[in-house]
């Protein structure tokens, strides 16, 4: 996600299809038209790629003759972005909050390396 675009910013269709682009790497419109669930028609498919485009949100790219549009930052950077929204608006910006939320959902399986790299987290967190 751009910098500038917070995920507040975008509409939930929006959401939703910058959800697909980023889960696929990149896509047509007929791609997310596709994938999304209740679907718009295909030109209202391509009115949201192009205002994503405008906000920065996706980049369009020609390929083989086919518009193609990918995330315009990597998917590791857009999921901290949604992540680090979503802990502000729904948690009031306590990780703390959200990691304890997330945790204490019955049925959680971690493996080995995931505890432990929680472990390590939250050492370092208490460090600082």
């Amino acid at each position: 996600m751009s910098a500038d675009v917070l995920p507040g910013d975008l509409s939930k269709r929006e959401r939703q299809v910058v959800e697909i682009i980023i889960r696929l790497g990149r896509a047509t419109a007929r791609d997310v038209e596709h994938q999304l669930a209740e679907a718009p028609t295909y030109s209202a498919v391509r009115s949201i790629l192009r205002i994503l485009v405008a906000k920065g949100v996706i980049v369009k790219r020609l390929d083989a003759g086919r518009d193609w549009y990918a995330p315009r930052v990597a998917p590791a950077a857009a999921r901290m972005g949604v992540i680090r929204g979503l802990v502000k608006n729904f948690f009031g910006d306590s990780a703390g909050e959200a990691a304890c939320a997330l945790l204490g959902q019955k049925n959680l399986r971690l493996t080995a390396a995931e505890a432990d790299r929680l472990i390590k987290f939250i050492e370092e967190a208490r460090k600082s």
